[in-house]
Protein backbone atom coordinates (compact mmCIF):
# COMPACT_ATOMS: atom_id res chain seq x y z
CA UNK A 1 0.00 0.00 0.00
CA UNK A 2 2.57 2.25 0.81
CA UNK A 3 4.16 1.55 -2.57
CA UNK A 4 1.14 2.73 -4.66
CA UNK A 5 1.25 5.78 -2.17
CA UNK A 6 4.57 7.10 -2.95
CA UNK A 7 3.63 6.25 -6.74
CA UNK A 8 1.18 8.51 -6.43
CA UNK A 9 3.62 11.27 -5.79
CA UNK A 10 5.30 13.16 -8.51
CA UNK A 11 8.76 12.52 -9.18
CA UNK A 12 9.77 15.86 -8.33
CA UNK A 13 7.84 15.81 -4.50
CA UNK A 14 9.55 12.77 -3.98
CA UNK A 15 13.08 13.74 -4.82
CA UNK A 16 12.39 16.89 -2.04
CA UNK A 17 13.69 16.80 1.28
CA UNK A 18 11.03 17.67 3.51
CA UNK A 19 12.45 21.29 4.52
CA UNK A 20 12.30 22.31 0.64
CA UNK A 21 8.73 21.15 1.07
CA UNK A 22 8.09 22.75 4.42
CA UNK A 23 9.59 25.67 2.60
CA UNK A 24 7.57 25.71 -0.60
CA UNK A 25 4.71 25.63 1.81
CA UNK A 26 5.46 28.41 3.56
CA UNK A 27 6.16 30.53 0.71
CA UNK A 28 2.73 29.48 -0.99
CA UNK A 29 0.94 30.53 2.47
CA UNK A 30 3.08 34.07 2.51
CA UNK A 31 2.30 34.41 -0.97
CA UNK A 32 -1.82 33.64 0.32
CA UNK A 33 -1.56 36.23 2.86
CA UNK A 34 -0.10 38.98 0.68
CA UNK A 35 -2.79 38.22 -1.43
CA UNK A 36 -5.52 38.11 1.20
CA UNK A 37 -3.77 40.99 2.78
CA UNK A 38 -4.16 42.93 -0.55
CA UNK A 39 -7.61 42.40 -1.22
CA UNK A 40 -8.46 43.61 2.41
CA UNK A 41 -6.53 47.19 1.79
CA UNK A 42 -8.58 47.42 -1.17
CA UNK A 43 -12.10 46.07 0.31
CA UNK A 44 -11.22 48.70 3.00
CA UNK A 45 -9.94 51.33 0.62
CA UNK A 46 -13.45 50.87 -1.83
CA UNK A 47 -15.72 51.33 2.24
CA UNK A 48 -13.55 54.53 2.77
CA UNK A 49 -14.32 55.78 -0.54
CA UNK A 50 -18.00 54.72 -0.24
CA UNK A 51 -18.23 56.24 3.06
CA UNK A 52 -16.71 59.48 1.64
CA UNK A 53 -18.96 59.34 -1.17
CA UNK A 54 -22.18 58.85 0.83
CA UNK A 55 -21.00 62.04 3.25
CA UNK A 56 -20.75 63.97 -0.10
CA UNK A 57 -24.24 63.30 -0.90
CA UNK A 58 -25.35 63.78 2.41
CA UNK A 59 -23.73 67.28 2.41
CA UNK A 60 -24.74 68.14 -1.14
CA UNK A 61 -28.21 66.91 -0.61
CA UNK A 62 -28.66 69.22 2.72
CA UNK A 63 -26.98 72.36 1.44
CA UNK A 64 -29.52 71.62 -1.74
CA UNK A 65 -32.92 71.08 -0.27
CA UNK A 66 -33.65 74.27 0.88
CA UNK A 67 -33.01 75.30 -2.69
CA UNK A 68 -37.17 75.64 -3.51
CA UNK A 69 -37.38 77.72 -0.22
CA UNK A 70 -34.49 80.08 -0.42
CA UNK A 71 -35.77 80.80 -4.52
CA UNK A 72 -39.01 82.04 -2.56
CA UNK A 73 -36.69 83.76 0.17
CA UNK A 74 -34.76 85.82 -2.05
CA UNK A 75 -38.02 87.38 -3.93
CA UNK A 76 -39.08 88.46 -0.38
CA UNK A 77 -35.27 89.64 0.52
CA UNK A 78 -35.28 91.49 -2.52
CA UNK A 79 -38.59 93.33 -1.81
CA UNK A 80 -36.88 94.73 1.24
CA UNK A 81 -34.09 96.27 -0.45
CA UNK A 82 -36.52 98.16 -3.25
CA UNK A 83 -38.22 99.32 0.08
CA UNK A 84 -35.42 100.64 1.92
CA UNK A 85 -33.80 101.96 -1.83
CA UNK A 86 -37.07 103.74 -2.89
CA UNK A 87 -38.35 104.94 0.67
CA UNK A 88 -38.77 108.81 0.49
CA UNK A 89 -35.48 109.96 2.08
CA UNK A 90 -36.90 113.74 3.03
CA UNK A 91 -40.24 112.25 4.70
CA UNK A 92 -38.16 109.84 6.92
CA UNK A 93 -35.94 112.51 8.00
CA UNK A 94 -39.05 114.70 8.91
CA UNK A 95 -41.35 112.46 10.42
CA UNK A 96 -39.96 110.09 13.67
CA UNK A 97 -42.59 107.63 12.94
CA UNK A 98 -41.69 106.91 9.57
CA UNK A 99 -37.83 107.07 10.17
CA UNK A 100 -38.97 104.34 12.65
CA UNK A 101 -40.20 102.24 10.40
CA UNK A 102 -38.07 102.48 8.12
CA UNK A 103 -35.07 101.63 10.45
CA UNK A 104 -37.00 98.84 10.89
CA UNK A 105 -37.25 97.66 7.76
CA UNK A 106 -33.10 98.14 7.53
CA UNK A 107 -32.92 96.20 10.67
CA UNK A 108 -35.31 93.13 8.94
CA UNK A 109 -33.00 93.56 5.55
CA UNK A 110 -29.95 93.33 7.59
CA UNK A 111 -31.27 90.39 9.82
CA UNK A 112 -32.69 88.54 6.63
CA UNK A 113 -29.27 88.95 5.40
CA UNK A 114 -27.39 87.16 8.26
CA UNK A 115 -29.89 84.55 7.67
CA UNK A 116 -29.07 83.66 4.45
CA UNK A 117 -25.52 84.47 4.85
CA UNK A 118 -25.57 81.82 7.55
CA UNK A 119 -26.57 79.45 5.40
CA UNK A 120 -23.98 80.27 2.56
CA UNK A 121 -26.96 81.93 0.70
CA UNK A 122 -24.64 85.01 -1.21
CA UNK A 123 -26.55 87.90 -3.00
CA UNK A 124 -24.78 88.90 -6.30
CA UNK A 125 -24.91 92.51 -7.20
CA UNK A 126 -22.35 92.76 -10.11
CA UNK A 127 -22.85 96.27 -10.28
CA UNK A 128 -19.38 98.16 -12.07
CA UNK A 129 -18.00 94.18 -12.35
CA UNK A 130 -16.85 92.13 -15.22
CA UNK A 131 -19.79 90.21 -16.78
CA UNK A 132 -19.83 86.28 -15.42
CA UNK A 133 -21.67 84.08 -17.21
CA UNK A 134 -21.96 81.83 -14.99
CA UNK A 135 -23.40 84.26 -11.80
CA UNK A 136 -24.87 86.71 -14.99
CA UNK A 137 -27.94 86.87 -17.66
CA UNK A 138 -27.33 89.71 -19.89
CA UNK A 139 -30.57 90.76 -21.21
CA UNK A 140 -29.46 93.89 -22.81
CA UNK A 141 -26.36 96.13 -24.05
CA UNK A 142 -25.71 99.58 -23.63
CA UNK A 143 -23.44 101.57 -25.68
CA UNK A 144 -20.93 103.41 -23.18
CA UNK A 145 -17.27 104.48 -22.68
CA UNK A 146 -16.81 101.80 -19.82
CA UNK A 147 -15.14 98.84 -21.16
CA UNK A 148 -16.62 96.07 -22.96
CA UNK A 149 -18.52 93.26 -20.55
CA UNK A 150 -18.46 95.97 -18.05
CA UNK A 151 -21.71 95.64 -16.00
CA UNK A 152 -23.68 98.69 -16.23
CA UNK A 153 -26.93 98.02 -14.26
CA UNK A 154 -28.11 95.22 -12.43
CA UNK A 155 -31.94 94.85 -12.90
CA UNK A 156 -31.99 91.99 -10.97
CA UNK A 157 -29.94 90.75 -8.08
CA UNK A 158 -28.75 87.09 -8.40
CA UNK A 159 -27.96 84.46 -5.77
CA UNK A 160 -26.06 81.54 -5.14
CA UNK A 161 -26.52 78.57 -1.97
CA UNK A 162 -22.46 77.11 -1.89
CA UNK A 163 -21.61 78.25 -4.95
CA UNK A 164 -24.30 76.59 -6.62
CA UNK A 165 -26.45 79.46 -8.84
CA UNK A 166 -30.47 80.28 -7.54
CA UNK A 167 -30.94 82.44 -10.08
CA UNK A 168 -29.00 84.52 -12.06
CA UNK A 169 -28.12 88.31 -11.89
CA UNK A 170 -29.94 90.13 -14.76
CA UNK A 171 -27.58 92.72 -16.12
CA UNK A 172 -27.14 95.21 -18.70
CA UNK A 173 -23.29 95.50 -20.12
CA UNK A 174 -21.12 97.93 -21.62
CA UNK A 175 -20.70 97.46 -25.50
CA UNK A 176 -18.57 100.14 -27.74
CA UNK A 177 -20.40 103.28 -29.07
CA UNK A 178 -20.37 103.27 -32.73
Amino acid sequence: MQDNQENNIPEQEQQKSPEELLQEKITDLEQKITDLNDKLLRTLAEIDNVRRRAREELEKSTKFALSSFVSDLVVVTENFFLASENAPKAEIEKVPAIKNYADAIVMTEKELLKVLEKNQVRRIYPLNQKFDHNFHEAISQVESEAEEGTVLQVIQAGYTISDRLIRPALVAVAKPKG
